[in-house]
């Protein structure tokens, strides 16, 4: 069923003069709407922008993530809130920070964009190190190479013996392969796996990613929410 979302302050002029009639929330108040709901907050960092909705009066919520360094995502309540059962109410408590990723495609795909594959090469001392100017061939690199891939995960939230039970999905290549049945993603969904191999010192300024087939890359030429053909 499609939530119902509702606008907390109405357009309406009448309202303006008589302040106190009014039953919606204010960001910087609690809300006296007199029936169960849940916010909508939305929030964005240099990937994109998410849409959220929380149980929650405050005026942002922050969820930390794990990037290069650990870094906090902050959502901004707004003035949309969607009409709740009490029995709904431990539903988004089960969900906390996972957001629907049908509502947050483009979020997602920007994090597959992101986190792409790449080749690292090791010194004498088996430090790997990543380069992309400089060919490897021409420092004093072994013939060790390294290649760090992505995999991705999603959640779903089930209820059993009367209480919603947070299942997370098997680690895949491609976000859209489980999106249907895991609607549900945190913020940092994602991680490395690597695998190394050995190649001829010769050839080390000629390698490229494609020349390993260990693992699944996304089409990302494909931008739609949907692998199919």
């Amino acid at each position: 069923m499609k939530p119902k979302v509702r606008k907390i302050y109405p357009k309406v002029l009448a309202l303006l003069a008589i302040p106190f009639l009014l039953s919606g929330c204010a960001r910087d108040v609690d809300c006296n709407t007199g029936e169960s709901h849940v916010h909508k907050y939305m929030g964005s960092n240099k990937r994109g922008t998410i849409v959220n909705y929380f149980d929650s009066e405050a005026e942002y919520i922050e969820d930390q993530y794990q990037d290069v360094n650990y870094d906090t995502f902050r959502y901004y309540r707004k003035d949309d809130y969607i009409e709740i059962t009490k029995e709904d109410e431990n539903f988004y408590k089960a969900k906390g920070k996972m957001f629907k990723g049908t509502d947050n495609w483009d979020f997602l795909y920007s994090i597959m964009v992101a986190k792409q594959d790449y080749l690292e090469y090791s010194s004498n001392e088996d430090i790997f190190e990543y380069w992309v100017e400089q060919k490897p061939a021409k420092r004093n690199f072994t013939g060790n190479v390294r290649v760090t891939h992505y995999q991705y995960c999603g959640h779903k939230l089930t209820y059993k013996d009367g209480k919603w039970v947070n299942e997370r999905s098997p680690f895949v290549d491609d976000i859209r392969d489980i999106i249907d049945e895991y609607p549900y993603f945190e913020i940092d969904c994602y991680r490395q796996v690597q695998k190394e191999y050995h190649v001829n010192k010769d050839a080390l300024d000629t390698i490229t990613l494609e020349d390993f087939d260990e693992f699944t890359r996304p089409d990302l030429s494909n931008t739609s929410m949907s692998n199919a053909k």
